[in-house]
């Protein structure tokens, strides 16, 4: 029996939003949401919502800092962009639309991976310059954890909205070229000793990996050249590829070659 990722990655995804919803069952075991919260009574924070409040307001919180600052180190020894991957209810909610795309056969235009960095300093900048934390105001991942705790459907619209555009227009609109939190965790994934590895003898170019990788542009040059990781920040280590494999030429790697 092959081993798979994505039954653990999806029952991770399951109980991320089955914390975020505790509360209203009484459970205390999870307070907040994924910008700010506590597990266990561990403070956890965002590093970009860390980020944008503190350069909006001009005031460095140091127990705000702590929990950011734990919450970037788990991100980094795991893969930067797992957050994407295998946490964030919005990569969870644009799967679903993936799978409809894709029997639809619509949407299939792209836009560059280099959006979330543009997102990323356009947040930055719009903290510095007028003092306001955009992203955690608007952010659809913010939005479906106050819709969960407070039960209210109507700001959802705004991830349909995204789904309906990823499903007709453009693929994976957000989180390939719009989401500054995948921005960000780019930026940690590029340098993570966390990596899916490629062993090329196996390999016999069937071509699979590439069809179910959210960001084939980072996956098919590496393969070509027969690197021996994939390097690039943008890849969110779903999986999705190694699963695939029939030769079991992609794999996880836990540090650099």
């Amino acid at each position: 029996m092959n081993f798979r990722w994505w039954p653990i990655r999806r029952a991770v995804q399951v109980l991320i939003l089955a914390l975020i919803a505790s509360p209203l069952i009484g459970l205390t075991i999870f307070r907040g949401n994924l910008a700010a919260g506590e597990l266990f009574g561990i403070n956890l924070a965002d590093p970009l919502a860390f980020i944008e409040a503190t350069l909006a307001s001009h005031v460095f919180v140091a127990s705000f800092f702590g929990a950011a600052l734990m919450v970037t180190a788990l991100y980094f020894v795991t893969g930067g962009r797992t957050f994407c991957g295998w946490i964030c209810p919005v990569y969870l909610a644009t799967e679903m639309g993936e799978k409809l795309r894709r029997f639809l056969g619509t949407g299939e235009r792209t836009f560059s991976l280099n959006g979330t960095r543009w997102s990323l300093a356009l947040t930055i900048t719009t903290a510095i310059v007028a003092g306001i934390p955009l992203f955690e105001v608007v952010s659809p991942i913010n939005i479906i954890s106050r819709s969960i705790m407070f039960k209210t459907w109507l700001p959802l619209m705004l991830v349909c909205a995204i789904l309906i555009i990823e499903v007709f227009v453009a693929r994976r609109i957000w989180c390939r070229s719009l989401c500054p939190a995948g921005g960000f965790y780019s930026l940690l994934a590029k340098y993570s000793p966390v990596r899916v590895g490629f062993v090329p003898h196996l390999c016999t170019h069937c071509g699979e990996c590439i069809r179910v990788c959210p960001v084939e542009e980072v996956l098919a040059p590496a393969l070509s050249d027969n690197r021996p990781q994939i390097e690039s920040g943008d890849c969110t280590r779903c999986g999705d590829c190694i699963d695939i494999c029939p030769t079991k030429a992609l794999g996880v790697d836990i540090w650099y070659k």
